[in-house]
């Protein structure tokens, strides 16, 4: 059985494939049908919850109640330990696992999609995920059990979803040929612009932000309601927060346009308080933190319009549109038709199309050709000449297009000028005026490459340092990156000369670099 899933920062949802239609999953739980499993995780006396029954138990104040797990694939190594309450700490691969073995459980045993054990699924990353998050999500997905066919960008499913609806509606004479997505969710933001033609899709261009979404705003309403209750945040415990943040997320949720006041019922230690907010006040604080996105939007919108002819680009826009739970958000819409006008269209189920979108992807008989495109800049820091500045050496540019199970692959060739190569690489969302990484920014632990065979042999290179040494510019290097469509780099650094390498995978194990081959064994040449 194939199927799509979203792993979202505050649900996961699944779709089906079901001859041309792609059913959302509906799950049995406590007597009732879900539409999705909230991400969550709790203690409850040593024992971990997940899912339906951890929300229950945490809102009840029987456990200690964990949010936000996929925010911290975007910011710690998957060994890194992660404090869940009541003093249980675990591994972050261990908690994901744990979690996606219990979304697996609950497909195969509660759900109403004809699945058997061996579950084939299309997921997703934000696309501005760095390799790392790539790595993590991918490797839980596999520990619990799941047969991972391809890892996608979520902006580029939704995309598949919205064209699905759209293309019915459009004569072959349309000019239709661009869609901007728009995907607010719990966690992060992300654009882009797809182009599609008949059942192809291809990915232009990309901007994001990796922490701002719906629970941003849930933290606003929660300051907002304990400064009504005289409350100060920092007397709570860390679990009747996160009790009081899920309280303040639902509150939002049922939010409309009409609404004027909300009311927010605050369990506290000392005991219950409701307080009665007004919302104008609420939607006030959370619209400097729309501003950023829709500045996204705007510029990559300006990539697509021409001098020449600036209403014909117009016209090739089908929508901007709007995806994630968070776009459902009053304050969204508004300030994106503020923007920009009646291009913007909400998805029928924001919360459902990027599980859709994968569902989409994965069924072999809809017959759809993705094209992505890198969607953040990879590079390494060099001596500028002289040695006197660094620069900023781009291997592979962002928005690079790649070809579906494919790898783009990059080499640089040249004689070395000191006994160790010091490499200190960074993932980076744009580029500043002197070419140098801006903006939402991850470097990688820095790899030390002996140039000098004699030093093949030493264990730790840094009690060693880097020098100038003249004597080795005979010495042939040779570095070799391979991206491939799923957004793992592979680093091969090579003595060409000497006839040794090393290989490094980034985005594994023990911080983000892992070397996982080494040979000396290579012909001289």
């Amino acid at each position: 059985m194939r199927i799509g899933i979203d792993f979202g920062t505050t649900r996961t949802v699944v779709a089906g494939i079901d001859e041309g239609n792609y059913p959302v999953c509906s799950l049995e739980d406590d007597d009732q049908l879900r539409d999705h499993i909230p991400t969550l995780v709790a203690v409850r006396r040593g024992a971990l919850l997940y899912g339906w029954e951890a929300a229950r138990a945490g809102l009840s104040g029987e456990a200690a109640l964990f949010r936000g797990l996929k925010r911290l694939t975007a910011t710690r190594p998957p060994d890194s330990l992660v404090s869940l309450g009541d003093g249980v700490e675990l591994p972050l691969i261990e908690v994901l696992t744990g979690f996606l073995s219990h979304v697996r459980k609950m497909l195969v045993f509660k759900g109403n999609l004809p699945v058997s054990s061996n579950i084939e699924a299309m997921i997703a990353t934000p696309a501005n995920a760095n390799s790392n998050q790539r790595f993590v999500t991918l490797d839980a997905f596999r520990r619990a059990g799941f047969e991972v066919l391809e890892v996608l960008n979520e902006p580029s499913v939704a995309a598949l979803e919205h064209v699905g609806r759209f293309i019915r509606t459009v004569s072959q004479r349309s000019k239709k040929e661009y869609v901007v997505i728009y995907d607010l969710g719990g966690g992060t933001f992300d654009t882009a612009v797809v182009r599609f033609a008949d059942r192809s899709f291809e990915v232009l261009s990309h901007e994001g932000i990796s922490r701002l979404g719906g629970e941003d705003f849930d933290a606003i309403l929660l300051d907002q309601a304990l400064a009504a209750a005289g409350v100060d945040e920092a007397s709570l415990p860390a679990n009747v927060k996160a009790r009081l943040l899920e309280e303040c997320r639902e509150r939002k949720e049922g939010l409309t346009p009409n609404t004027r006041r909300v009311a927010v019922d605050l369990a506290l230690p000392s005991g219950e308080k409701t307080v009665i907010l007004d919302v104008r006040a609420f939607y006030e604080a959370c619209e400097p933190l729309l501003e950023p996105s829709v500045a996204a939007v705007s510029r990559i919108l300006d990539e697509l319009v021409r001098p020449e002819d600036p209403a014909e680009d117009t016209r090739r826009l089908a929508s901007v549109y709007l995806v994630g739970g968070s776009a459902m958000f009053p304050p969204v819409a508004r300030r994106l038709r503020e923007a920009f006008g009646r291009k913007v269209r909400h998805a029928p189920n924001a919360f459902a199309a990027t599980a859709i979108g994968l569902a989409i992807a994965a069924d072999p008989n809809a017959d759809v050709r993705i094209r992505e495109s890198v969607s953040r800049y990879f590079g390494v820091w060099r001596e500028a000449a002289k040695g006197r500045d660094k620069r900023f050496d781009v291997l592979l540019p962002k928005d690079t297009i790649l070809r579906a199970g494919k790898s783009s692959s990059v080499v640089r060739c040249y004689r070395s000028v000191h006994n160790i190569g010091h490499f200190r690489f960074m993932e980076c969302g744009s580029l500043d005026g002197a070419g140098h990484p801006s903006g939402d920014m991850h470097p990688w632990p820095e790899i030390l490459f002996p140039y000098d065979p004699e030093l093949l042999g030493s264990e730790d290179l840094s009690e060693i340092g880097v020098e100038r040494r003249p004597d080795l510019e005979h010495q042939e290097i040779l570095e070799s990156y391979r991206y491939d469509s799923n957004g793992f780099l592979t680093v091969t650094i090579e003595n060409l000369t000497a006839g040794y390498s090393r290989t490094y995978s980034l985005g594994q194990q023990d911080g983000a670099i892992e070397r996982v081959a080494s040979s000396s064994l290579i012909a001289a040449t």
